[in-house]
Order: C-alpha cells, then structure tokens, then sequence
C-alpha cells in the first residue's frame, strides 16, 4: 500500500498546486499554464522537493498533452485563414523563419551541436495567443483587421510549427540524416497526412454515421478521441512524435467537433489532466544543476539571447512581414508584438528535447523564461501600442 499512497500524495499535491496558482495566474489575466509551471517549479527539486515518483505524473501528464494537442486541431479554424488569408500567411511564414533563423545561428554561436540547435530552433518557432487574443478582447478589438490577421497567422504557424516539429523530432531519433531515415520520415509523414485526410474526407460521412449507431452514452466524444490516440500512435510508431498524429487527426476531425459542440466535453477533460504535464515540466527544472556544469555569466549570455532571438524574431518577421502586405506600421508593429507570446507547443517540445537528451538543462530553462517574459510582456505592449489608435 506504501507505494500507491505515495502515488496517490504526489497526484494529489500535483492538482491542489496546479489549481491553486492557476486561480492566481487567472485573477491577473495570465495564461493559466504559468501557475501550472510555477507549482512544478515549487514541489519540484527546485524549491520544496516534495513528488516522490515523477513517473507516475509523467504518464499521465504526456497522456494529456496528447489530448491538449488534439483540441488544439479541434480547435483550428481554417475558416480564419480565408478572409485575410494571404496576409496571414505570409506573416506566419515570416515569423517562422526569421525566429527559426535567429535561434538556431544563436545555438550555433554558443557552440551547440546542430542537432540541439534544429530542436532550440523549433522550440522558438510556434506562437500562443492566447494572451493576445485576450488583450484583445480587453481593447475591444478581437474582430479588428488587426485581431484576425493575427488569429488567421496563429492558424497558420501552428500547422507550420507541427511540420517543423516532425521532421526535426525524427531527424533527432534517428540522429543523422541519411537516406534510410529521410526515406523513413517520408513514409511517416505520407501515412500520418494520408490518414487524416481519410478521416476528414469520411468524417462528415461514414464515421458520423457510424458512430451514430453506437448504443454507448458519450460514444461520440470518445470515438473521436480514439481516433485521435490511433493517428497518434501510428505518428510515434513511425518516427513521429505522437503529437503530429493527434494534432492532425484534431484538425480532421474538426467539423464533426464544430457541429456537434463537443468543445466543452474536451476542455474539461483537458483543464484536468493537461496540468499534469505542465507541472511535470516545471518539475524537472534543476537550476542547481545548472549552476554546477556553467558559469553565471555565460549562463546569462546563454538565457538573454535566447529570450531576445525568440521575441525579435516574431516582431520583426511578423511586423515586417505585414508591412510588405501592405498594413500600416502601428498595425504591423501590433501584429508582431502580439504574435510573440508563448505558452503551449514550445513547452511541450522543450519537454521532449530535455527528457531525450538532445537539450541541455540551461536551454530548458531559456525556454521556461521565454514564456513568462512574452506572456507577461505582451499584454503591457498591446495596450501601449493600441490604445492610442
């Protein structure tokens, strides 16, 4: 029984953390995920060292992340690329690459080996509005030129940022490019596409009619989850990390999910496991352990730069970006600062670089400050640069 009351307790200390700093995240208007890191940082080996089995809230935290990224495709509206759609693309495209640019030749100044710094690189390339989007909101702007370009761009570089991420993620396993792994990776990302096609193709047909026909309360909500979990594996089985496969099934899957509103059903599910894997990121920072392999000043060089390539690289890519598609410059400027913020996908790739090697601990935490400067940061700079139009 020891061993399942020590489970029990450190589950239990994971959520009451979890919930309590996100209630504290929430009155001042951050994402709820920086409470979710902070309690990992304090229960972790960092502060209090109080979980005893990592392992058990790793489990279960990777088993909502997969489901996190599966509402995230869920939630992909491609109807917000259409009406400004060449403008947001272009706009997400220039904040990939200027951001994947610049953090991968700062890695490679420091020294890293290429393959850490493909994974630094993509780290830095996705976007998290949500802070935006409700800074927006907040300056009744959110359906604004400049609210839907950034909405349409967020569609946009997030599907980018997926890509990115399963080409390097399988670069990273296979730890070389040769012919055999690229031919691998091809066939991966052929049969993960080519099965989400299918399920979007049939969705609205065969699989909404098969479903149904199920006798099962809630069989709706569960089917398109299974499905979900079953692109997943078969992403991981080839190469892939598994949250390529769910975050496309999600996006498949996201008409039968509009029209039936299984939103809420999802969310919830995911306000309650999700912060597993966001504590457990939060708990295997190891500063001290930092502070034994690197010096403090280099240390700092390492962190500043970090933050400074991943802030600059969405500001001016995406600000220029929109500049040469014709938006004026306040706009453009506010376009860039708002597609800044991470909070997300960035930290669930941080996640797999640390636990896979390929990342030092002194990235992971550039990675972890990151966040809270742009997350904290963006909602001051919105205001200052909107509120006077």
């Amino acid at each position: 029984m020891q061993e399942e009351l020590l489970i029990l307790i450190d589950l239990t200390l994971v959520l009451l953390f979890a919930k309590g700093l996100e209630e504290v995240m929430a009155f001042l208007k951050q994402p709820p995920i920086l409470g979710d890191l902070l309690a990992g940082i304090l229960i972790g080996p960092t502060i209090l060292g109080l979980i005893h089995v990592t392992h058990n809230v790793a489990v279960i935290g990777w088993f909502g992340v997969v489901i996190l990224i599966f509402l995230a495709g869920l939630e992909t509206n491609i109807e917000d690329l259409r009406k400004y759609g060449r403008e947001a693309v272009v706009v997400a495209v220039g904040g990939v690459v200027a951001t994947f640019s610049l953090a991968l030749l700062v890695s490679m100044l420091f020294g890293y080996s290429w393959l850490t710094s493909l994974f630094i690189a993509v780290i830095l390339a996705p976007t998290s509005v949500s802070v935006t989007v409700a800074t927006l909101m907040d300056l009744g702007i959110l359906r604004s030129h400049v609210g839907e370009v950034i909405l349409g761009a967020a569609v946009a570089d997030d599907i980018y940022a997926m890509l990115l991420f399963a080409i390097v993620s399988s670069i990273v396993n296979y730890g070389s490019v040769k012919p055999e792994a690229v031919a691998h990776i091809a066939i991966g990302l052929a049969i993960v596409f080519g099965g989400s096609y299918l399920v979007y193709r049939s969705s609205k047909g065969f699989i909404e009619r098969a479903i149904a026909r199920s006798h099962l309360a809630g069989s709706l909500h569960i089917y398109l989850l299974t499905i979900g979990l079953i692109l997943a594996t078969l992403s991981a089985y080839f190469g892939l990390s598994p949250l390529v496969g769910a975050y496309f099934a999600g996006l498949a899957l996201g008409s039968i999910a509009h029209s039936h509103h299984l939103r809420e059903f999802y969310e919830l599910l995911v306000h309650f496991i999700s912060p597993f894997f966001f504590v457990y990121a939060g708990i295997l920072l190891d500063p001290w352990s930092i502070s034994l392999s690197i010096e403090p000043s280099r240390l700092v060089c390492i962190v500043s730069s970090i933050v400074l390539a991943g802030i600059a690289g969405k500001v001016i890519g995406c600000g220029l970006s929109a500049k040469l598609v014709g938006i004026d410059t306040r706009s453009s400027l506010a376009i860039g600062v708002g597609m800044m913020p991470r909070a997300g996908v960035d930290l669930v790739i941080a996640v797999v670089g640390l636990t896979t090697g390929v990342l030092s601990m002194d990235l992971y935490f550039s990675a972890l400050i990151l966040i809270y400067v742009t997350s904290l940061s963006t909602p001051l700079l919105l205001h200052m640069i909107l509120s006077r139009r």
